[in-house]
């Protein structure tokens, strides 16, 4: 009988040490990222553009029908590696306004897309302009399955032979490099970087 009584003991404190065990684990577990908190998004992209005049009325992710179409890419570098850039927008050339959808790709195919809004700047003196705006992620592949978030950019476009292409009186597209700087947040289904 007393035996019995010992191992029961026995029995009950190595249970009791086991869950306070665990609680411990649970408790002092590192904190991972989950989607709704997000993961900050920081990145650096070089664009070449090509404008024309929106003639066919296109507009891009329900915006409104600006009077110059824009089709850019390029690549960066971001806190979520290595991403291409595709961009289709319209530009109101008397307001600026600037408005379209962005596909951020990464190496293995995955995409992250986003909303693009936006105000171009004026000209400075060497010819350059800026824009500022907003990135509204809308979901993707992949990884980027689900996601959601916002950045803000920043942009520096310079124009090249404008004398050459639809704005000197030519058929050919208005070509443009543009440097964009990119910072947000960005909410993850499975809370991944």
């Amino acid at each position: 009988m007393l035996r019995d009584l010992f191992s029961r003991r026995n029995l009950m404190f190595v249970c009791i040490g086991l869950l306070i065990l665990a609680g411990m684990t649970v408790v002092l577990a590192p904190k991972g990222a989950h989607a709704d908190e997000g993961v900050p998004f920081k990145g650096a992209f070089t664009v070449a553009a090509s404008v024309t005049p929106n003639t066919g009325g296109v507009t891009y992710c329900g915006g409104p029908l600006l009077n110059l179409a824009v089709e850019a890419h390029g690549a960066g570098y971001s806190t979520l590696g290595a991403l291409s850039l595709s961009l289709q927008k319209t530009i109101d050339s008397s307001t600026p306004a600037m408005h379209g959808c962005l596909i951020l790709t990464t190496p293995n195919g995955d995409t992250l897309n986003a909303t693009y809004d936006g105000t171009e700047g004026p000209s400075n003196t060497n010819n350059f302009n800026t824009g500022t705006g907003t990135l509204t992620f809308t979901g993707g592949t992949g990884r980027f399955r689900g996601a959601h978030g916002i950045a803000q950019f920043t942009a520096v476009f310079s124009g090249t032979y404008p004398a050459s292409s639809f704005i000197g009186g030519t058929g050919a597209p208005f070509q443009v490099m543009a440097f964009y700087s990119v910072e947000g947040t960005v909410s993850l289904q499975n809370g991944d970087q």
